[in-house]
């Protein structure tokens, strides 16, 4: 079992894709945890980590560790500062997005139920994403994004014969 250290953290996962950059380490499952997520991430300034979305099935909590947080939430938008917790609760009232306005990284851990299948919305695209979670770290299992405006009715395409 690894050692993962939040001051001095190995953040090997590396993502940069339509504008939104970051870097991150899954540091509760390199201590072992099984039903609770911690995951460390790192922001450079000016940077967004991830779109605007909302969890259906996961509570989320945030801690900055270090720098500043333009946080998006239901209300608006409103700065956060290091050592500052912020939950996000399930459903709409705990959509959220980030942005770094500062000029020195900012890094925060996010903790998070770990519930599977986990549906995430993502109100600014008009897209909802289902997430499968696999213990198998070789398998990723299922990440599905659909565009909600092509929701079809619970019969289309059915047949009872």
């Amino acid at each position: 079992m690894e050692r993962p250290n939040l001051f001095e953290p190995d953040l090997d996962e590396v993502f940069e894709d339509a504008g939104f950059r970051g870097r991150g380490s899954s540091v509760g499952e390199r201590a072992g945890s099984e039903s609770l997520g911690a995951s460390l991430y790192e922001i450079d300034p000016g940077d967004t980590p991830y779109p605007f979305h909302w969890h259906v099935a996961n509570e989320e909590v945030l801690l900055l560790i270090t720098g500043t947080l333009e946080l998006r939430g239901p209300d608006g938008v409103r700065t956060v500062e290091a050592g500052e917790v912020v939950a996000f609760p399930r459903g709409e009232r705990g959509a959220h997005g980030f942005r770094n306005p500062g000029d020195t990284p900012a890094r925060y851990l996010m903790l998070s139920e770990m519930n599977y299948p986990e549906i995430c919305v993502y109100p600014d695209s008009g897209k909802v994403g289902v997430r499968e979670h696999v213990p198998d770290p070789a398998d990723d299992g299922m990440r599905l994004n659909f565009r909600i405006a092509d929701a079809v009715d619970y019969f289309e395409g059915e047949s009872a014969e």
